[in-house]
Formats: structure tokens, sequence, C-alpha cells
């Protein structure tokens, strides 16, 4: 059955599977009723409910009310499923992934290093120091089912399950081969080009006239402090006492007749005005602007013919040396993952539209930006070993050991055995209390 979540959510649920370690604990008596089993391996009512409680901290952090019922009984599908049925059931399939962890970890013949649990037990004696002593821990753990020892056991199992991964894929990844990771990339990621026809200008700083500054350039365009003089068509002008006027780095002020300071619009360059935080200040264009740019890009997109590669970057080109405030290009590959979590919600719109259609497609996506005109490009064959795309794909290591990892667990995953009455009786997500710690 398919769900339909909103992206932030479905963004929540990828770090969880991305950050999570395994659940599995040891099965004993003391720890509770058994919820799963796999090999002897198990997870209680209370731990289980140790998991919920870290998956709705998750949420809590991505932006929800998850102490809100209205949340929790919102219906997300055309079954009548709520969030809190999802989320309960989405964990449990979470935890059959652990607990197949936990069977992989012995079958490999693994053993957890002395390291591991020792850094564990220094984290306990910090809670521990912390809260006040022992029992005071026992007494926060409560709130979320569990007590010392359970918790000891999680941090345990969990460092089996990470120090799993590492054995099989290596401490990033570098033991997965570039053609897993390409073959991921052409499943997973489009890559395009684009002209961004932009629905607002910057802000850029301006003389007392309210005239905009125009500034010279040095290598790579890069702004310096010296202002661009048109020298063409400007004067010198001189004080009242016969001196050259110059400006606070001495260069000589040429003058239009009007009186206003004569710059260099095609030589220099302007500078953008910032705000507090360091936040580029904008202004929207007017409706009759937007009107002209929306034209632009419906003109753009149908002067190139589809697969017309050379036409487009021509293109491209030709607005990014055009002058006119309202075309900015990007000339470089772009990549973007098809997934629904990229992290603005235009970008995975423009991942949408991209992901169904055929290389050379071109497509037009409106933006709080303005009109992104993409065409989408063959995934590069060199893509995940170039430096040139290695700022796209920093997490593409941790996606594809998940998949890969998934992929390994899930036979396992179908061998889980759930004691249904368990978790009917467990409490609901809106009950359960929101772990920030542990």
């Amino acid at each position: 059955m398919k769900t339909s979540l909103p992206r932030r959510l479905v963004a929540v649920l990828l770090c969880l599977t991305l950050l999570a370690g395994a659940v599995a604990m040891t099965a004993c008596s003391k720890k509770g009723n058994t919820l799963l089993e796999l090999d002897g391996h198990t997870i209680s009512v209370n731990q289980y409910q140790l998991l919920l409680s870290r998956v709705k901290a998750s949420l809590y952090y991505g932006g929800y009310s998850v102490n809100s019922d209205t949340f929790w009984d919102m219906v997300i599908d055309s079954d009548g499923n709520t969030y809190d049925q999802y989320f309960r059931n989405a964990a449990l399939n979470d935890a059959k992934r652990y607990l197949a962890a936990a069977a992989l970890f012995d079958e490999e013949g693994l053993v957890l290093p002395q390291s591991y649990k020792d850094a564990i037990e220094e984290d306990i004696e910090e809670y521990i120091r912390d809260a006040g002593s022992k029992s005071a821990l026992n007494n926060s753990l409560s709130a979320y089912g569990v007590n010392v020892d359970m918790l000891r056991d999680l941090y345990l199992l969990e460092a089996k399950y990470s120090y799993l991964q590492t054995y099989l894929y290596g401490e990033k990844g570098e033991k997965v081969a570039a053609n897993v990771r390409y073959e991921y990339l052409t499943q997973h990621a489009v890559a395009f080009k684009q002209v961004l026809i932009r629905s607002f200008d910057y802000v850029y700083e301006t003389d007392l006239n309210g005239d905009v500054i125009y500034y010279k350039v040095g290598e790579n365009n890069a702004k310096i402090n010296n202002i661009a003089y048109d020298t063409v068509n400007g004067n010198p002008r001189q004080d009242e006492f016969d001196k050259t006027i110059l400006d606070k780095n001495g260069d000589t002020v040429y003058f239009l007749p009007n009186g206003s300071i004569a710059y260099d619009k095609e030589k220099g360059v302007r500078s953008v005005v910032y705000d507090a935080n360091g936040v580029a200040k904008t202004v929207k264009y007017s409706a009759q602007e937007l009107a002209e740019h929306k034209a632009a890009a419906e003109e753009m997109m149908a002067s190139v013919a589809k697969g017309d590669y050379a036409a487009f970057e021509a293109l491209m080109e030709e607005y990014q040396v055009s002058g006119d405030d309202a075309f900015v290009t990007d000339g470089e590959y772009c990549f973007l993952y098809t997934t629904g979590d990229n992290a603005y919600d235009y970008l995975n719109d423009i991942a949408d539209a991209l992901a169904e259609s055929e290389e050379g497609t071109l497509r037009m996506v409106t933006s709080e930006y303005g009109y992104n005109v993409v065409m989408k490009y063959p995934i590069p064959s060199d893509a995940v070993t170039n430096s040139a795309y290695e700022e796209w794909f920093e997490d593409l290591s941790g996606r594809v050991v998940a998949k890969l990892f998934h992929n390994k667990c899930e036979p396992y995953m179908e061998k889980v055995t759930v004691s249904e009455s368990e978790f009917a009786a467990l409490p609901s997500m809106k009950q359960v209390a929101t772990n920030f710690t542990y």
C-alpha cells in the first residue's frame, strides 16, 4: 500500500534509516515481554517503546507538532491509515531489519571490540553523573519504558549494527565499488543543466544620488573596491580650488553632463547588499517584468529541440554574458536525488519533472526564485570519481550503504516473528514520551 507523505516527513524517515543503530537485544525475562524474535535475538515491548520515543523526537526536530492529537490522528491514505499507524508500522519494519543485522553479526563471527564497550560505559556513567545517581537515571528512563540495563544492551547492539556495516562496506563506504555507486545514481538521481530566469533582483549598493555603484573587477571577475568609471562618456571635474576631484581611493572621478557619476556598466560589477545575517537583500520584479521573464522562458523552451544539448548550452552562454539582471545561469552539471528529500521544495519539483523524462528533455519549473528552464542530461560516466562533482554527492556513500545493507537484511527480516497481541497493546504515538537524550 502506498502512502503520500509530506517531503519533510520523507526526509525525517531517510535520516532515521541512515543514522539509526540496531535495537535487537539478547532475550531475558527481566527485560519485559518479547515483541520481536529472530534466531534467539529479541526486542521487548519496553525496548520498542524506546524506539518510538526516538522517532517522536526526530519528528519534533523536523518541525512537527508531535504533542498534538490532531497530527497523529490525521488520515494519510485511502485506506484510512493515520500517522500514528504509519510510524508504529515503520518503526516495526526498522526493528525487523535491526534483528536481521544482529543475526548477520553472529553469522559473520564478529566480536565487538572492547573499545566500543568502554565508550558505552563512559556514556552510561555520564548519564548517571548528570542524573545524580543510578536510581535517578532509572527514574528518568522509565518515561520511555526502559532502565539502565536495557539502555546498555541497546547501545551494545547499536554498536554491533554500526560495526557490522563498517565491516561489510568500510568506514565511509570505501569498500563499495565505484560502479555500484554509479548504478545507484542512475536509479535514484537526475543530472541537468539550467537557466534560472529570476523573479527577483538583488539590492545593490548605491551612491548619494541613488545610482547603483559599479566596481572594477580583478581575477576571476572578483569585485575590488576601486570604482569603475566610464572614461569615454564621462569627464573629470575640478573643485573650487581647481583641483581634480578624487574618490576615497585616490582615483579621478568621472561625471556625466547631468552631474551624476559616470560608471562603466559594461566592464564594472555591482555589489550586493547583505542583511545582518549575511543574506543577500532582494526585491521582487513587477508583474509586467515577471510576465516578460515568463515569456522569455517559454521562448527559450520553444527554441531548443529535444536532445540538442549544444543549442541549450549556447543559450546558457548567451544569457550568462548578456548582462540582463533577469538571467543567471549555471553552466555546470547539477544533480538531484529523486527520493523527494532534497534541501528545498523547488529542487524536488525539478527532480519530479525530470525523473520520468527522457534524456535531452526540456522542462520549465516555476518556483519562488523564478522560472527554471532545465534540460535533463545523462549521468556522467565519471560522476562518482570526478572531484568536480563531489559537492553534489557528500551523502552518496551513506545512501548506497543504507540501500545495500537493507537488501542484505531483507531475507532475514521476513523470518522475524512478531507478537501481534503485544504490538496491539503498545501505547499510541501520542502517548509515547518524546526522547531527546537516549
